[in-house]
């Protein structure tokens, strides 16, 4: 027992001299440095109990020793208590000076103070503006992703138009009738050019039209009734006209291969009737071949009562002599049936014409 009474008296002394280093170290040279060292580490030391194990006393002691204060106290003989009433005294010191130079700076601090509560205030707005800005950010992130929802909508919506656009604007074109048009077959004469192009264009339309009602496209009701209207008017200026022409054949002492020649330039005309009014394309038919067949019965008629009046009759006379041909006579049917441009033919003659066209080449 005396030796654990003894190994405790030790280790107060120990932890004494330890609690004033531990206060120099905390305090500095001066009592305050920065630089903190940890406490000494001298655990739960139990100096009651009769279970109380000396080496464990021995390794803290060893332990308190290796410390550089203990060392220095211990090396230089200065008494702790001494030691640590200087230190308190040199701390009041530093307190005291330390009141004094915060009085002074009071100003400053206070300045400090309220610039420090200003740069929160504005930190706080800033929070909250910056808050708002991220709930604004959602917002528009959203919207972002609904405007590109609609967007590729539109794209489809655009690329299946553009897919449909050639094919209805052919459609609508083919059954479309411009003013143009309109105006040329109800106005125009039938011998202007431009009558003879928009007839080629109304029956484009038309054959457009027929077609389209055969796929059973509802729209040709709408123009069917103006196609029809600008048909018949069409149809009856150019049967006037024709008529016109033919009748033209059956003047008097007419060179009819000149308005034969006219209606070749007009041949589009029949090809008209011939698709869209095919009983007046007959009519016309009928009457032309109904003009020329009288024209050309005429002109044989005229040849025959002009041939039945040669009287040709052959004398033997002296200077002939058998089984020789007279040179100087010629066949009247040979100079008759000439054909028209060869020697001894009239271009001009009628009757010379018609024989060709009917005698053949």
């Amino acid at each position: 027992m005396a030796a654990a009474a003894t190994m405790a008296a030790a280790a107060r002394e120990l932890v004494l001299r330890a609690g004033a280093s531990d206060m120099e170290e905390e305090e500095g040279p001066l009592g305050g440095g920065p630089d903190l060292q940890e406490p000494l580490q001298l655990g739960v030391l139990d100096i009651t109990s009769d279970e109380f194990i000396l080496d464990e006393v021995d390794v803290h002691i060893q332990a308190n020793l290796e410390d550089e204060l203990v060392k220095e106290a211990l090396k230089t003989g200065v008494d702790i208590r001494h030691y640590s009433k200087q230190v308190e005294l040199e701390l009041q010191q530093i307190e005291q000076k330390s009141i004094r130079d915060y009085i002074q700076e009071s100003e400053n601090i206070a300045s400090l103070h309220n610039q420090i509560t200003a740069c929160d205030a504005v930190l706080e707005r800033m929070e909250q503006m910056l808050g708002a800005f991220q709930s604004d950010l959602s917002s528009i992130s959203s919207e972002i992703r609904t405007l590109q929802e609609q967007s590729g909508a539109m794209n489809i919506r655009l690329r299946n138009r553009q897919a449909v656009r050639g094919k209805l604007g052919e459609l609508v074109d083919g059954l479309v009738v411009p003013t143009a048009l309109v105006t040329a077959i109800l106005e125009a004469p039938v011998t202007e050019p431009r009558f003879l192009e928009q007839l080629q264009e109304l029956d484009a339309k038309a054959a457009a039209v027929r077609e389209q009602e055969a796929r059973g496209t509802a729209a040709c009701a709408d123009v069917r009734g103006v196609l029809d209207r600008l048909r018949v008017k069409a149809v009856t200026k150019i049967r006037e006209f024709i008529l016109q022409k033919i009748y033209s054949f059956r003047k008097p002492m007419t060179n009819y291969q000149i308005p034969q020649t006219a209606l070749l330039k007009y041949r589009f005309f029949y090809q008209f009737l011939l698709g869209n009014e095919r009983a007046t394309a007959k009519e016309i038919r009928d009457e032309y071949v109904e003009t020329l067949s009288k024209i050309y019965l005429s002109y044989y008629r005229s040849y025959l009562g002009r041939l039945m009046k040669v009287q040709y009759e052959e004398v033997a006379e002296k200077d002939d002599l058998m089984g020789v041909e007279d040179t100087a006579k010629k066949d009247i049917l040979e100079l008759t049936w000439a054909r028209p441009g060869e020697p001894g033919a009239s271009d001009s003659s009628p009757q010379g014409t018609a024989a060709y066209l009917f005698c053949g080449t």
